[in-house]
């Protein structure tokens, strides 16, 4: 039942759909009304809806998409650092089937950076594999991954669009993948990523990098991850023991 109709008006439309989104009237990811449809259902001015929208904005319950409309923010996507995993074992932990869509799979002189983490001749190539990584249709991360070059030219070869790196490179090419070197920044999207996330220009991101090895500490995957901030989150317990 919506709570009495009280001033100040742009408060009791606030609660209003405070209420609704609680009651599961509108879901994760569902469209609100649009400003018109409010202002008409409820006899309201369209300067007493955009403060109320405004306020369930700053609260972090709903986002807005230019010329799409009002949404309600999905819960974020959390992952606990504490074990080598995958985007694909991350997001079936949550119970989500991920999507994937290629971006660019070749082979490529890489950065400088890059090359002297895998120890590198001048000019020697590794396989580059960009993706961006969809959960529940919705775009959360893109991802720029340079492999070494006798493994990336097997991925290739591979589906990109459906494929588990990590599990065809355990499972088919039974290199294991032993530990990883990782990490974890902030940065803002520019305007390609902002399109392929579909947010902002200058919207938070999470930058995650990643140094994987196999045995004898050989590296296999150097990848750096922008993750959408209003999706993703990592967690980490720790412990403080007397020395």
């Amino acid at each position: 039942m919506p709570p009495p109709r009280s001033s100040p008006l742009y408060r009791w439309l606030a609660d209003v759909l405070r209420e609704e989104i609680a009651q599961g009237t509108y879901k994760p990811g569902d469209a609100l009304p649009t400003e018109h449809e409010l202002m008409q259902r409820h006899n309201l001015s369209s300067t007493t809806v955009i403060r109320a929208m405004n306020d369930l904005a700053r609260e972090g319950l709903v986002y807005r998409k230019a010329g799409r409309g009002t949404f309600v923010k999905r819960d974020k996507l959390e992952e606990h650092l504490v074990r080598l995993k995958s985007f694909v074992e991350e997001m079936k932990s949550h119970g989500i089937i991920p999507q994937f869509k290629p971006l660019r799979a070749e082979a490529v002189v890489p950065p400088r950076d890059i090359a002297h983490a895998f120890k590198l001749a001048p000019g020697e190539k590794l396989f580059l594999i960009q993706r961006t990584y969809f959960a529940e249709g919705e775009p959360i991360a893109t991802a720029q991954g340079y492999w070494a070059y006798e493994i990336g030219e097997r991925l290739v070869k591979c589906d990109l669009r459906t494929a588990p790196l990590y599990e065809i490179v355990e499972r088919e090419l039974q290199i294991p993948l032993i530990e990883a070197e990782e990490s974890i920044s902030g940065a803002v999207a520019d305007a390609a990523l902002a399109r392929e996330l579909d947010v902002p220009r200058h919207a938070p991101l999470l930058v995650q990098r990643r140094l994987t090895f196999t045995t004898g500490m050989k590296p296999v995957e150097h990848t750096t991850t922008y993750h959408r901030a209003d999706r993703y989150e990592y967690k980490i317990r720790l412990a403080r023991q007397d020395l």
